[in-house]
């Protein structure tokens, strides 16, 4: 008759034993996730990666001056350097990676500048991968278009959680606990104003090179999609936007290449540029240092960044406010 009551103080001190074992779980697992999170290699500087991306894809009605393009745009031209030249206006860096020229992103591009300006400029990165054609939208731009609102909300409001609880692998693991053993040490600093800094250490390797080869070997710069910068360009200009153009540095390598892979005639682009009222600058596009054979290192950027500002301060010198058309 006691042997029930004999075995509640049983199941009791087992339950006591199992809550114990599950707490000492629970911090052991906590206190891995936290190690584990102050062992990454890549962490940010500036913003977190993805409260970056989804506030640069929210902009709307705030720039005076919207600096467009792919990763090249994205990475060589700092908005707050330019404006040390460019004073009195907003500039915004709206460059997105593996980015075209679709009508989205045009229109997109527009909608950034804040429609009360008297300053509203545009200036285009034109490099021959912006002008091909995708049969469907890819690249940064597209896919954080279709994000859902609610995700966005989270990438803003709770980045730095999201980042530090995103998955590791092994070697980066390891590498966060012994740095100096690491091949090579990537920095990126994410800017507000939308300019990404890449730092590579040590700088070189031509990876991008064969990669873009392999790209224009399948799709080459689409004559449609001229068209419709060309259009936009007239549009713009026509309605008082100045428009200015320009092909992104890159690596002595990618230059040659793509002069022969991509399809692109520059000469004939330029012409209908102008033609439509844009501004064309030439650059030297090997004279800027690449961290890997297509996008320019930090310290190269800021200081295109400079030279592109200078050369726009001297259009505007030689043209009235109200003139777009060379």
């Amino acid at each position: 008759m006691n042997q029930p009551s004999e075995a509640k103080p049983t199941q009791g001190i087992l339950t006591t034993l199992r809550c114990g074992r599950t707490v000492k779980t629970l911090i052991v697992s906590v206190l891995l996730i936290v190690g584990m999170g102050m062992l990454r290699p890549d962490k940010p500087a500036g913003m977190y990666p993805n409260e970056y991306w989804a506030t640069k894809i929210r902009w709307r009605h705030c720039a005076d001056v919207v600096l467009t393009g792919d990763s090249r745009t994205l990475m060589a031209l700092s908005p707050a350097e330019m404006q040390k030249k460019l004073t009195d206006r907003r500039i915004f860096n709206y460059g997105f990676g593996a980015n075209w020229y679709s009508l989205e992103y045009l229109e997109a591009a527009e909608n950034v500048l804040d429609p009360r300006s008297g300053k509203k400029t545009i200036i285009m990165g034109i490099s021959p991968n912006s002008l091909t054609q995708k049969a469907r939208q890819v690249g940064n731009f597209a896919e954080l278009r279709e994000r859902s609102k609610q995700d966005a909300y989270l990438d803003i409001h709770f980045a730095a959680i999201v980042h530090f609880l995103e998955p590791m692998s092994f070697r980066d693991a390891f590498q966060g606990m012994f740095p100096s053993l690491a091949e090579t040490h990537t920095r990126k600093e994410y800017f507000a104003d939308g300019w990404m800094a890449v730092n590579k250490e040590p700088a070189g390797g031509r990876n991008e090179v064969k990669r873009y080869r392999k790209i224009y070997e399948q799709n080459q710069v689409s004559d449609r999609t001229i068209e419709n910068v060309i259009s936009y360009v007239s549009k713009w200009t026509n309605s008082g936007i100045r428009v200015y153009g320009f092909p992104p540095p890159s690596s002595r390598e990618m230059v040659e290449m793509e002069k022969d892979m991509s399809g692109l005639n520059e000469a004939e682009f330029v012409a209908a540029f102008r033609k439509a009222g844009g501004m064309w600058i030439p650059v030297d596009q090997s004279r800027y240092a690449s961290f890997d054979g297509s996008h320019l290192e930090d310290d190269a950027a800021l200081q295109f960044s400079r030279d592109l500002a200078l050369r726009i301060g001297e259009f505007e010198r030689l043209k009235p406010a109200t003139a777009t058309r060379n």
